[in-house]
């Protein structure tokens, strides 16, 4: 996992270079926002509003366009579920569970100690070099 919170200039460029973007200020704080070296899930419309919180703004577009370069350089794992795309930092194969109830999406290994109520099949225990995604959704 890729931690740029207290990276210097010269570790930032280098993502910068991957990417083929130059140095904004705006960037600078995107990277150190998602990289801050914790494992998160989000998608497009979450980490706009928390760089609005922490007073940087980007174009929906344009954040957009950002967040799939870092997916396509290999920064981010990029997960469609219920036609919307989330993010991951942690871009290693494995299980996630979509939460259609409340809109996020997490590790399997995280939501089955959250809602240790709720009973997975144990054979996704054997899945862990795939990449899959459960879709969950309460029956009316």
């Amino acid at each position: 996992m890729v931690n740029l919170s207290q990276a210097s200039k010269k570790e930032i460029d280098v993502v910068l270079n991957d990417c083929g973007w130059r140095q904004t200020k705006q960037r600078v704080t995107l990277l150190k926002t998602i990289f801050d070296g914790s494992d998160k899930h989000f998608c497009v419309n979450a980490i706009e509003q928390t760089l609005k919180d922490h007073g940087s703004f980007f174009s929906y577009t344009t954040l957009f366009e950002n967040l799939n370069t870092l997916s396509d350089k290999g920064y981010l794992k990029r997960i469609t579920c219920d036609k919307q795309y989330f993010y991951d930092t942690n871009t290693s194969d494995h299980i996630h569970v979509f939460n259609e109830d409340d809109n996020q999406i997490y590790d399997y290994s995280d939501y089955k100690q959250i809602h240790d109520d709720l009973p997975l099949p144990a054979c996704l225990e054997l899945l862990k070099e795939y990449s899959l995604v459960i879709n969950l959704k309460k029956k009316k």
